[in-house]
């Protein structure tokens, strides 16, 4: 049926209101105990990234604009990152997450799909298949937003690597949360053909340094942020770190391929 806004919540982290304490004993006790100041920095962190997201992606979309080109990014990264914004918005709306510790994914999901739609334009891939693509999409959020996958339950095959085979059994997960670990293992296979394409075109001059940079600072305040008021979510922990660690490789690789790129632009230059 119709998804709810302001549905019954599955319940999640365990800091949701330790902040209100905090805030409660500044204003109406005068004091700020020490064990405050990381909440504090967490949500101040928080709120940053969210700010930092508004025009995270301007640089990648102006650079694009710029050189009529979308030449080197891989339409699959975003498609994918979309989606992935789309399980990690749902997910936090259900489980009632503080808005300062996935607020960013609503704007990176828009500038993503900006890029979408000037990589649709300048790759010159057909209406049609963008269209069913859009179409699949608003399914999947509407279906992400439901009751039924909020209050869905899955058994899922889990075996203790310490223990080998014979620990073989199936656990009893939210379908929420079970999505959320899809959506790392969705975020990794988004970004890889970014990093795949580079190393086989060996062309980084679409790749906008700073975008990646931006993104691979909040992927980091991510993981401090994510252990500091989600201690309980340790997908996102692990998710958030994944991410960091692929931001840095894609941003290493434009320092790498930087001078093949100039190498080129001289030699085109010579042959003009």
């Amino acid at each position: 049926h119709m998804p709810r806004i302001g549905a019954r919540k599955m319940g999640g982290g365990k800091g949701f209101g330790e902040f209100n304490a905090c805030v409660e004993l500044l204003t109406q006790e005068g004091t700020f105990p020490t064990k405050c100041w990381s909440i504090t920095a967490s949500k101040i962190l928080g709120m940053c990234v969210i700010l930092g997201a508004v025009g995270f992606k301007l640089p990648q979309i102006r650079l694009i604009n710029k050189k009529k080109s979308a030449e080197g990014l891989a339409m699959s990264q975003y498609v994918l990152e979309t989606c992935v914004s789309a399980i990690t918005l749902s997910f936090n709306y259900h489980i009632g997450a503080p808005f300062s510790t996935y607020g960013e994914s609503g704007f990176i999901c828009l500038q993503n799909i900006i890029i979408i739609l000037q990589i649709r334009h300048y790759g010159n891939i057909s209406w049609a298949l963008f269209i069913l693509g859009t179409l699949c999409y608003g399914c999947l959020v509407y279906g992400l937003y439901s009751d039924y996958a909020r209050d869905l339950r899955v058994d899922v095959p889990f075996v203790d690597i310490r223990a080998g085979l014979d620990s073989f059994k199936y656990v009893n997960m939210r379908f929420q949360e079970c999505l959320q670990g899809i959506s790392t293992a969705v975020m990794i296979t988004s970004r890889i053909p970014t990093i795949t394409t580079i190393i086989k075109t060996k062309n980084v001059s679409n790749i906008s340094r700073t975008t990646w940079g931006l993104n691979l600072a909040g992927s980091v305040i991510r993981v401090f942020t994510t252990l500091r008021e989600l201690p309980d979510e340790l997908i996102m922990q692990v998710s958030f770190s994944i991410s960091a660690l692929l931001c840095f490789i894609v941003i290493l690789q434009t320092f790498i391929y930087a001078k093949a790129d100039g190498g080129k632009a001289s030699k085109e230059k010579k042959t003009k």
